[in-house]
């Protein structure tokens, strides 16, 4: 007789995000230094040995839990577009940052002095990056960026300004703000080494 599917989800995936947002609560309550296994699984319901037959340890259950929230709450865009889908991650990166949960947990993450934090930090946000990289892979292929676009910088210019306007000097960041940081980024940043590259190969093809 045929197996039965597995159901997608189901009762791991909800134990799984049980197990997430009680990870969280405890850093954001306790900070990475007190933060205890027990606690996480008394948080979740669940028994201490689950977390560690599954993540290992507390490090992995933290980065696991991080990815998992920024993945949820920052999905990668495909608008068919360069300007649309740096403008779509911009939007979702400041409704991201502005939230008071988000904003706790990565001042959390920037201020730990604990080298296993410092080294999840810097895991999340290389995972962060390689996650945006098809939207500038993507835009290559279109003929909308030179071949040799840095993924990774072109990125860190869309969202850095608003991580600084929200953790530095604590500015709104509307709409208007998010629109201005993309064509800055597209239009005066591209531009001219696109004109470079059209006129370079237009020299090519004559030659």
């Amino acid at each position: 007789m045929p197996q039965p599917s597995q159901r997608p989800g189901g009762r791991s995936a909800r134990i799984t995000a049980t197990v997430h947002a009680a990870t969280l609560a405890a850093l954001l309550e306790h900070g990475f230094a007190g933060m205890q296994m027990e606690d996480i699984a008394a948080r979740a319901g669940v028994n201490k040995s689950t977390l560690y037959r599954r993540w290992g340890s507390r490090e992995r259950l933290l980065a696991d839990a991080l990815a998992s929230n920024s993945a949820r709450q920052i999905p990668v865009p495909n608008t068919g577009s360069l300007r649309g889908d740096l403008y779509a991650l911009a939007l979702r990166v400041r409704d991201a940052v502005v939230s008071p949960g988000t904003r706790a947990l990565m001042t959390a993450l920037a201020a730990g002095h604990d080298d296993d934090l410092a080294g999840i930090g810097r895991g999340f946000w290389e995972d962060r990056l390689a996650a945006a990289r098809p939207i500038v892979e993507r835009a290559v292929a279109r003929g909308e960026l030179p071949r040799d676009s840095n993924a990774d910088e072109l990125i860190v210019r869309v969202v850095g300004p608003i991580w600084f306007a929200v953790f530095g000097p604590g500015h709104a960041v509307d709409d208007a703000f998010v629109t201005r940081t993309v064509d800055i980024v597209i239009d005066g940043g591209t531009t001219a080494r696109m004109d470079d590259l059209t006129a370079s190969d237009a020299h090519a093809t004559r030659a």
